[in-house]
């Protein structure tokens, strides 16, 4: 039986991209690389076309997270690793979860401060700046970037450690959902860098500069754009899967 072929055309139209597009990913290691005839155009076959459409589904950017983890899912499937490539799938759906889990839990918070609920103060619940960071999921390059800007001020102990209460820790979470929105630091210093009074103005995060959409608007559109990078990776893992038993027949 003959194996089904397709020129580059083919396959671009096949998967609603312009055939420059298949050149690169084929460039860059999305694709596997596709045969030659003797006049050097490519031959692609089934195969081409089941990574394109995976291609197609997971590249487009922006993510919600570091996007190698995607990029190098594709790269693997390309290289006929299923298995590899379903391990990264599932995992990069986790990392999407964990950040909508995140962002509630931020919301959550947000929801008591509005009810003048705020955590303690006085108690120390983490002690290290990596500690806290590994908590609210940030690196510590991260924290300290914030806390050199002015976005928190947590105490230190005798030792020069930095110690953090429950209210720090709520003011980290708050910080990273706002960040995660794409919030500038210089607008959220305009809530942030007051800290004596911050539990006692929270109506100021409905009137961040740099964004003049409502805050509550902004934050139901980044909880969106989580589920749909949840659906992406439910697809991403769906097309893996069906690969996999296809190849097992």
């Amino acid at each position: 039986m003959l194996t089904k072929t397709y020129t580059t055309k083919q396959i671009a139209d096949l998967t609603g991209v312009h055939p420059n597009t298949v050149r690169l990913y084929e460039a860059w290691g999305f694709i596997a690389p596709a045969h030659r005839k003797d006049n050097n155009y490519r031959v692609f076959t089934d195969q081409h076309l089941q990574q394109m459409n995976l291609a197609r589904v997971a590249l487009p950017g922006p993510y919600p997270l570091e996007g190698r983890i995607v990029q190098t899912l594709v790269r693997e499937f390309a290289l006929k690793n299923t298995a590899g490539a379903l391990v990264l799938a599932r995992e990069y759906l986790g990392r999407v979860k964990y950040e909508k889990a995140r962002a509630l839990e931020a919301l959550a918070i947000l929801d008591n401060w509005f009810e003048h609920k705020v955590g303690e103060k006085d108690r120390v619940v983490i002690t290290g700046r990596r500690g806290a960071a590994a908590e609210i999921g940030v690196t510590p390059d991260t924290l300290r970037t914030w806390e050199r800007n002015g976005l928190f001020f947590a105490a230190r102990n005798q030792r020069g450690q930095l110690v953090f209460s429950p209210w720090d820790m709520e003011k980290i979470q708050v910080i990273r959902l706002l960040r995660n929105c794409g919030y500038s630091i210089s607008s959220l210093l305009r809530v942030f860098a007051d800290e004596e009074h911050l539990d006692a103005k929270p109506s100021l995060l409905l009137s961040l500069p740099d964004n003049n959409a409502d805050f509550f608007y902004v934050t139901d559109l980044f909880l969106e754009y989580l589920d749909q990078h949840a659906d992406r990776a439910n697809r991403i893992i769906s097309l893996i899967e069906a690969t996999a038993e296809g190849g097992a027949r």
